[in-house]
């Protein structure tokens, strides 16, 4: 495929799970693309390098560190004006032939502009980033109920050509990973159920209280449990463990590990998910994992048949037998 353009994808969300939601898209632009790849810009949180290490069409990561997520107290290397032209300016010696900016933020086309890549396209929300974007169509921005994320990334993709209809997102996972995460999880009885622990934020934590209280219930019934999270959640992660009767312990699995990869792979290798809103809940239905999402502080995702959400005004307002019997109902163990 020498005749294709080489490709740039500029991707501004910070989160996994905003990530996972474009892989498809991602997927056929790499299609159209010199040797059938892509490359991605990314922000450092988003974890691109890990979670799309199964995907073919991946040339390269390009990490564009600007304005960190608070709760990693730190200056990003691309903050302020200098660091930002520098970055365009290198972005220019890799002779892009084209772009596609998932964002309708300005400063993403202004880059691109800077860095001489000669046919940009992106959503064109305003005048402003049209002025440095030169391949329409342009999109509106979602007006409808949920999240925007989803529906502008298809909407953009629809209108280039790029797709005919929305694509469910869905990730590949490495072999390697399967294998060895195969083996780990073998002595753990089944039915087995992922529970994605982690938040990025507070508000959206269902807590270890209640999630120790569901282990218990569940393993009670024959259930085996893998608790997944990062570093972050591995004290989390003993906390819900010892809220299960000692005698049903050695049926969970606390995997609180840095690797998106050995996640993905638990979750491919599960019968069911149940967690907070979190990047790890929309990994499961991208794996192919029915997900019980627990929504008490956003609304839930309405995108993903796999996610069936419980929705409640506050994580407290969600009980412990709510969930237990729509983990049973998708176990169809009830």
């Amino acid at each position: 495929m020498p005749d294709r353009p080489k490709t740039l994808i500029m991707h501004h969300r910070s989160g996994i799970g905003d990530l996972v939601w474009h892989i498809p898209y991602f997927r056929a632009i790499g299609a159209s693309s010199r040797n059938g790849k892509a490359s991605l810009m990314a922000r450092p949180s988003a974890r691109a390098a890990d979670l799309l290490a199964a995907e073919d069409w991946l040339e390269q990561i390009i990490e564009f560190d600007r304005r960190p997520r608070r709760q990693e107290r730190r200056s990003g290397r691309h903050d302020g004006l200098w660091a930002q032209l520098g970055f365009a300016a290198d972005l220019r010696r890799l002779h892009f032939d084209r772009v596609f900016i998932f964002s309708g933020r300005v400063r993403y086309a202004w880059l691109a502009a800077l860095a001489g890549i000669p046919r940009r396209s992106g959503f064109g929300f305003s005048p402003l980033q049209r002025l440095w974007l030169n391949q329409p169509p342009y999109i509106a921005p979602h007006s409808g109920p949920g999240n925007w994320v989803y529906p502008e990334a298809s909407a953009f993709a629809i209108a280039h050509g790029l797709v005919q209809a929305p694509l469910l997102p869905r990730m590949q996972v490495l072999t390697t990973a399967l294998a060895e995460t195969g083996k780990r999880l073998a002595p753990l009885p089944r039915p087995l159920v992922a529970f994605a622990i982690g938040a990025s934020e507070a508000a959206k934590n269902w807590g270890g209280t209640r999630f120790g209280e569901l282990a218990d219930h569940l393993t009670a019934s024959g259930c085996g449990i893998v608790l997944l999270g990062g570093p972050a959640e591995q004290a989390l992660a003993e906390q819900i463990r010892s809220g299960v009767a000692a005698s049903c312990q050695d049926g969970v699995l606390p995997m609180a590990q840095p690797s998106l990869q050995s996640s993905a792979a638990v979750l491919r290798l599960s019968d069911c998910c149940v967690g907070n809103d979190t990047g790890v809940l929309n990994m499961a239905a991208a794996c192919g994992c029915h997900a019980v999402g627990l929504f008490g502080a956003t609304p839930k995702l309405n995108h993903d048949p796999l996610i069936d959400g419980i929705e409640g005004q506050g994580m407290d307002r969600i009980s412990v037998a709510m969930v237990e019997r729509r983990v049973l109902d998708l176990l169809g163990k009830r």
